[in-house]
């Protein structure tokens, strides 16, 4: 290990900088968690803790596979403690000229197939990517939050420019004690704390667009959420001004529908069309919504809490 372990090194880099997130925990511990995930980047493949220890770590710590077991029992390092401190590296690479530019958090979740029943935690679920070819597959089902920064990306002889960089921050797996809507909200109320200062936009598709995960998200004032949601979903005019006849005025208008929108835009090869409109799921916060067509005629609907004029991007 000392003839690997030098500070200029491919290796040092990599203890220097995999290190930080078992901070809190004794040097041994720290010293074997990170020879973990050292071990994984270079095998590339991680089928079991023997397998590690079989083929890599055995000819460069001379520990034995039991002390891995017990430094991965530390109760300091946690798959929480993990997140925040993906999350916190994440926002150190925004450069001081973009401090003021949105970041954007992403939710969406992906299935894992198993070949066997005989797993924690497996269920069948069913795979809308037919990847194995069936509609259902034995797995486990993980949520996953990505945060995407603005970073700077200049080329020889080229004006800098502003891409983003997208880092996951970490997964959850499903395990019925909780609902993937439950596990997203987690997620994201975890990195929030770090994000307080800065615009955010959350990003999800239409199976997420429910109650119970909005209801969280409108609660943090500088988060807002772009989502795409079924067709058919619910949308209503607003309200008319109170005309002065008695009797309650209506909480909404008129049913609105995907023909009503005036696809005046062209994006991209695309016709779109936008109105402020309420719905259900939302209660009585307005919403900017809008309908795409493509040249095929295929039409999608999206719901959006940000006012395009809040907007700080540069790149937009």
């Amino acid at each position: 290990m000392s003839s690997l372990y030098l500070e200029n090194s491919i290796i040092g880099s990599l203890f220097r900088f995999f290190s930080q997130y078992f901070s809190t925990a004794t040097w041994p511990t720290q010293f074997l968690l990170t020879w973990l995930v050292i071990a994984q980047l270079a095998l590339q493949a991680f089928p079991s803790f023997r397998f590690l220890h079989r083929n890599f770590l055995s000819q460069v710590t001379h520990r034995c596979l039991n002390s891995y077991y017990r430094a991965l029992r530390n109760e300091t390092v946690t798959s929480h403690s993990l997140r925040l401190q993906t999350a916190e590296l994440a926002c150190s690479l925004i450069p001081k000229a973009l401090q003021n530019e949105p970041v954007f958090l992403s939710v969406d979740d992906t299935t894992v197939p198993k070949f066997g029943e005989k797993f924690d935690a497996v269920s069948l679920l069913h795979d809308h990517a037919c990847h194995t070819g069936k509609p259902y597959v034995n797995g486990h089902c993980f949520v996953s939050l990505t945060l995407s920064v603005p970073v700077l990306s200049q080329h020889t002889g080229e004006a800098p420019l502003i891409r983003y960089l997208a880092v996951p921050v970490g997964y959850r797996m499903w395990t019925k004690e909780k609902t993937k809507l439950e596990l997203a909200g987690d997620l994201i109320e975890e990195v929030m704390s770090l994000l307080k200062d800065r615009q955010v936009l959350l990003l999800f598709d239409s199976w997420y667009a429910k109650s119970p995960l909005l209801e969280r998200v409108l609660q943090y004032p500088h988060l807002a959420f772009i989502c795409n949601v079924r067709s058919d979903s619910a949308m209503y005019k607003l309200p008319l001004l109170p005309s002065g006849k008695p009797g309650r005025p209506k909480k909404r208008g008129k049913l609105i529908h995907l023909n009503d929108f005036n696809l005046s835009w062209n994006m991209d090869g695309m016709q779109v069309g936008h109105r402020i409109v309420l719905t259900h799921i939302c209660g009585n916060r307005r919403i900017h919504t809008y309908v795409s067509c493509t040249a095929s005629g295929s039409h999608r609907l999206f719901f959006s809490t940000l006012d395009p004029s809040t907007l700080h991007m540069s790149c937009a």
